[in-house]
């Protein structure tokens, strides 16, 4: 869900400063800002991701990924995308957790909104896919973009992650078309 959050500064920071952690938000404060998790902007399968749109000033756009079942495996996939979300440093090319919910029915989690979608929705469900395709250019910008990622997972981070799970649905579009790197837990 994209919605407005003014609760907690997400400004991109100096590049040798290191990013803020992962903040804890109750569940309230993500009722409160999702509209009791309003169905008005649903997308996704596997996860749910709702919102609404920020505003100047101090309210951000984010999308909540919200699990559809609290179950064991939901909780262990939750647990390591928390872990991973705490532990890996910034870069362009990489999707970066901004904050986190559990309690015992929901598991809910924060990050930036990623405007095109995953580069799956991009190749094969979007509505003018025919009428204006990804060009040559713009594809091998996203797999140079999505190398670079990986790389910064695999090799250049301040921890080494293994992402266990690359294929173009876990490689998100931003404004630009350049490849971000997420779901790093999700089969």
């Amino acid at each position: 869900m994209v919605f407005n959050l003014r609760s907690f500064s997400f400004t991109d920071s100096i590049e040798d400063d290191p990013p803020p952690p992962p903040r804890g938000f109750s569940l309230k404060e993500l009722r409160v800002a999702t509209h009791n998790f309003s169905r008005d902007n649903f997308f996704g399968r596997r996860w749910i991701w709702q919102g609404l749109p920020g505003a100047p000033g101090r309210w951000f756009s984010v999308a909540v990924k919200r699990a559809r079942t609290v179950d064991q495996c939901c909780k262990e996939q939750f647990e390591t995308e928390v872990q991973v979300g705490r532990s890996v440093s910034t870069h362009p090319n990489v999707l970066r957790l901004r904050g986190f919910c559990r309690t015992k029915k929901e598991l809910l989690l924060v990050y930036p909104l990623i405007i095109n979608n995953s580069l799956s929705y991009n190749l094969t469900e979007r509505p003018d896919r025919f009428a204006h395709p990804l060009n040559w250019t713009t594809r091998k910008q996203i797999a140079l973009g999505a190398a670079r990622g990986l790389a910064h997972l695999h090799d250049q981070g301040n921890i080494k992650i293994m992402h266990r799970n690359i294929c173009v649905a876990s490689i998100l579009l931003n404004v630009q078309f350049e490849a971000v790197i997420g779901s790093f837990c999700m089969p």
